[in-house]
């Protein structure tokens, strides 16, 4: 038999196998852990075959649509969820969330730095649309990451000033170069704003669903938003 795998090569493979266990234990055990978070909320909510029938009309009294929502919520860690087939992508989710939440001379303040680029014309930070926050008269700010962290003095000191509707936060790190944040620092950075102000704290959650044990909102965050094209 003609071995075509150079051997050092495959034992270059066992190693690596060897040298991760630790790792791929944890991963394990965390997808396993929110597994079990999804089961249970199916089990809560008694899933049924009926909930898939095909529903026609205008899609009032869908049971199996309300079921889905009171899941999302359920595992996501909020008091309801919105889940519609009709969001065609995070950035179409977060749009119409600003939107909602946004008017005329609001302020929405990012607190880790510039948002991804796709959202930078919804807000109107780039390009001419008519369409955007800015056009509508919503202001835009924003506090860099320091470090890969949040700036809480900077963050604190522009709040306390007045004025901010939304703060928001971008859990993933888009196309930077710049780390993912972890629920750790993002629940710093809530306990931070919600220490002097009442506005709403919003978090991009896209990528970020099932990554650790809890969810931003398990740690004050008042919305996430995320897309069930990528971890859900």
């Amino acid at each position: 038999m003609i071995n075509y795998i150079d051997e050092r090569i495959s034992s270059l493979a066992i190693q690596a196998e060897n040298d991760l266990v630790e790792v791929y234990k944890k991963i394990d055990h965390l997808a396993n852990l929110n597994s079990i978070k999804v089961i249970e909320a199916f089990v809560k909510n008694r899933v049924s075959y009926s909930d898939f029938t095909d529903i026609n009309g205008y899609g009032f009294y869908d049971g199996g649509r309300d079921k889905l929502e009171a899941i999302f919520a359920q595992v996501l860690g909020g008091e309801d969820a919105l889940v519609r087939p009709h969001i065609m992508s995070g950035t179409n989710a977060i749009a119409l969330t600003l939107s909602a939440l946004l008017k005329h001379g609001d302020t929405l303040l990012s607190i880790s730095g510039l948002p991804y680029d796709s959202l930078q014309g919804i807000i109107g930070i780039s390009g001419e649309s008519k369409q955007s926050l800015k056009a509508h008269g919503v202001n835009y700010e924003q506090i860099d990451l320091v470090d890969d962290d949040f700036d809480l003095d900077a963050i604190k000191n522009r709040v306390l000033q007045g004025g901010v509707t939304v703060v928001a936060i971008q859990r993933s790190r888009g196309y930077s170069q710049r780390k993912s944040l972890s629920i750790a620092k993002i629940e710093r950075a809530i306990k931070a704003v919600k220490e002097v102000t009442s506005a709403y704290v919003v978090v991009d959650n896209c990528y970020g669903e099932f990554t650790e044990e809890k969810e931003p909102t398990d740690v004050g965050a008042d919305l996430v938003i995320g897309s069930l094209l990528k971890n859900m």
